[in-house]
């Protein structure tokens, strides 16, 4: 596998729903097998938008992140993506996830989630999605893929 590293704000930007989270944003490129690629985006969000844990901005060493995992074919279509959500806590050299949310969806009517979970243990997050494909009908291949969000002791997620 051929793993590839892209900062670009711009492009991050243009890529989310919100401008909010622009500041603290990874992508990572990794091929797939099957001609496809994963596109994973890690996202830091600011704890005024953080709708889940919303007395993390009263917290100092609390921090909420998300890690997306899209699934996009050569002509960069979306096909279906993978979330985990964490909040953390932090600090005194260790750091401890809180919560853990999975959410996925298909963006292509031949790609359908057929079942998807969430666990938290020690400082990671994670988010586990299985999509199946379909052609008139048929199932004709499934991709899972996991999503690991970590939170170091100084509050960098990865």
């Amino acid at each position: 596998m051929k793993k590839f590293f892209i900062s670009m704000s711009l492009l991050i930007v243009l890529a989310l729903p919100s401008t909010a989270f622009a500041d603290n944003q990874e992508i990572v490129i990794t091929e797939a097998e099957d001609g496809c690629y994963y596109e994973t985006i890690i996202e830091e969000i600011p704890a005024e938008y953080n709708i889940l844990n919303p007395n993390a901005k009263a917290a100092t060493n609390t921090k909420t992140g998300r890690k997306t995992t899209y699934y996009k074919n050569a002509a960069d279509d979306v096909l279906w993506y993978v979330r985990v959500t964490g909040t953390f806590t932090y600090g005194n050299g260790s750091s401890k996830c809180t919560s853990a949310t999975v959410s996925a969806e298909s963006k292509n009517k031949t790609w359908k989630i057929a079942s998807k979970s969430s666990s938290k243990s020690g400082s990671k997050a994670k988010a586990t999605a299985t999509a199946k494909q379909y052609l008139n009908g048929a199932p004709v291949g499934s991709v899972t893929k996991t999503v690991t969000l970590k939170c170091s002791s100084t509050g960098k997620l990865s």
